[in-house]
């Protein structure tokens, strides 16, 4: 008889402490939740943290290049070691530079690139002839031009023992036609950590 008064006791105990808990909960006066897309708080972060602009700009890492005149280099987005954009008037061209495993297809790869400018898949006979060989931070690498209806992306890729490498400009034609050179420049100027 005692346990069960015991235990009625400490159950009316234990419900009045959580009614009292409950009714103490008052939502917080001035506080208001506010919603950041990831991209936004990570520009933020990455703002300040942008290197020059100069001739020889370090990226993250420890990479290196020398950035083309007209280049402007830019806070890194999610996979990106360095960011430049190329803007004339209304068009703009985006640079990048990434990183992943060491075994990519360099096939897979351009043909995701190829569906990025609308254009068909192509197979490993086809894509031989549209490879041309490149230096990257001292490497042999591969240049792929692939031209759209109405955007162009130039890609290369390195591919190491332990990582590959792509190097990717994707613009308007006109623009990106106008900036082969400096590309290939920036691509051979890379000094790969």
């Amino acid at each position: 008889m005692i346990f069960y008064r015991v235990f009625a006791v400490g159950t009316l105990f234990l419900i009045c402490s959580c009614s009292l808990c409950l009714v103490g909960c008052k939502p917080a006066e001035g506080i208001h939740q506010v919603r950041v897309k990831v991209e936004e708080s990570e520009r933020r972060a990455v703002k300040a943290s942008l290197p020059p602009a100069g001739p020889d700009s370090p990226a993250a890492g420890g990479l290196k290049y020398e950035t083309p005149a007209g280049w402007t280099v830019k806070a890194n987005g999610p996979m990106r070691l360095a960011s430049l954009d190329v803007i004339d008037g209304d068009q703009k061209c985006d640079v990048s530079i990434i990183s992943l495993g060491p075994d990519q297809s360099v096939l897979d790869n351009v043909n995701r690139w190829r569906g990025q400018v609308k254009l068909a898949a192509t197979d490993e006979a086809a894509l031989a002839s549209e490879l041309k060989p490149i230096q990257c931070a001292g490497q042999k690498g591969t240049l792929v031009q692939l031209v759209g209806e109405t955007d162009t992306i130039l890609g290369v890729i390195v591919i190491l023992p332990n990582a590959s490498w792509f190097v990717k400009l994707q613009g308007p034609n006109a623009l990106a036609k106008r900036e082969l050179d400096k590309f290939v420049a920036f691509t051979e100027s890379i000094q790969l950590p």
